[in-house]
């Protein structure tokens, strides 16, 4: 079985000039909050929230989003995919998702990564400082969610004997990272973590699924299926005659992005050249759903997070409903082995 989830970005109003309105901009939160409501009935497993700053995205603090979305869903597992540990101090991260663990009843899924080297260094947090607070933030989250009182000695941040509240809901709540290179995702593996991956093409990416894989091994942790996501763009159609259209969907809303990011000078500056056609998934049904399991088989990966750039908002319905009614069914029935 391939398990699906929505990665959402939550993108920014696209016409500056809108941006400035704030009735438009409320708009655009209240429209996104019914569409992520009714994923439930989709048949997503979950939302996994990115955490972006100064860009176009409205999503500066996912966790705000989840705790708004938690009393309109049921089942529908809520996480982020990551807080960024540079921009957040380890308690604060532990404590906030302690309370949205609560306030979702048990259906956090929690996420921290270094964050984006371009947004970042706007703030002056380099490539070191970057990654040594994602490392003593996941230290202490790990703590956290095995003793009630933590200390904690670290390059960035030391404390003793603080008693980081509530306590979670669920006993043992994963937590997910994002990795692209062997290193970094031997580095999750070894801390007993989930992992996601994407923009290189399936086989390219085969060598970090492996190494989480290996680390996991050596260090005693799980390395199944089940540990383990792949990270694509989709568009959907409903029938053959239109793969064109929606080769041509998942590219615009892929360039999209890229030049709203080139021009706030972020990670994706000229990524629209370098991204790995796989990477973008298109066609009906049925070969959207082919691609995916052709995919997740190859890597080794039990969950899918599919994300949709696409910004008018009645095509990202009938995208949204063609992926859940039609996709999911063939990817939950999916062998992986």
């Amino acid at each position: 079985m391939i398990t699906p989830w929505v990665f959402e970005f939550f993108h920014a109003l696209h016409d500056p000039a809108e941006r400035e309105d704030p009735a438009l901009v409320q708009q655009q939160f209240r429209w996104h909050l019914d569409l992520w409501a009714d994923d439930e009935a989709r048949g997503f497993e979950g939302i996994f929230f990115s955490e972006h700053h100064f860009g176009p995205a409205y999503s500066p603090s996912p966790n705000l989003l989840i705790a708004a979305l938690a009393g309109r869903t049921r089942t529908l597992r809520l996480g982020v995919l990551g807080t960024v540990a540079a921009h957040a101090t380890p308690w604060r991260v532990v404590e906030e998702f302690a309370m949205l663990d609560h306030l979702t009843g048990g259906r956090l899924e929690m996420g921290v990564v270094s964050g984006i080297p371009p947004e970042l260094i706007q703030v002056g947090i380099g490539r070191e400082e970057a990654a040594a607070r994602h490392a003593e933030a996941l230290d202490v989250l790990l703590d956290a969610l095995r003793h009630r009182v933590v200390s904690h000695d670290g390059e960035c941040f030391r404390f003793d004997q603080l008693r980081l509240t509530p306590i979670f809901c669920q006993q043992s709540p994963a937590i997910w990272t994002a990795a692209i290179s062997p290193a970094s995702a031997a580095r999750a593996a070894g801390r007993g973590l989930k992992m996601c991956s994407g923009f290189a093409s399936a086989k390219g990416l085969v060598p970090v699924y492996d190494a989480y894989r290996e680390a996991a091994r050596a260090a005693g942790q799980p390395d199944g299926p089940d540990r383990l996501a792949l990270r694509r763009q989709i568009a959907v159609v409903e029938s053959g005659d239109r793969v064109g259209e929606a080769r041509q969907i998942v590219r615009h809303g892929f360039e999209v992005l890229a030049q709203a990011s080139r021009e706030a000078e972020k990670v994706l500056d000229s990524g629209a050249a370098r991204i790995d056609e796989e990477e973008l998934i298109s066609g009906t049904p049925e070969q959207v759903a082919e691609q995916i399991i052709r995919q997740c088989r190859t890597v080794g990966a039990g969950h899918f997070l599919a994300g949709f750039n696409i910004y008018e908002p009645e095509l990202m319905r009938r995208t949204r409903d063609l992926f859940g009614y039609e996709v999911i069914p063939l990817l939950r029935k999916a062998d992986i082995s």
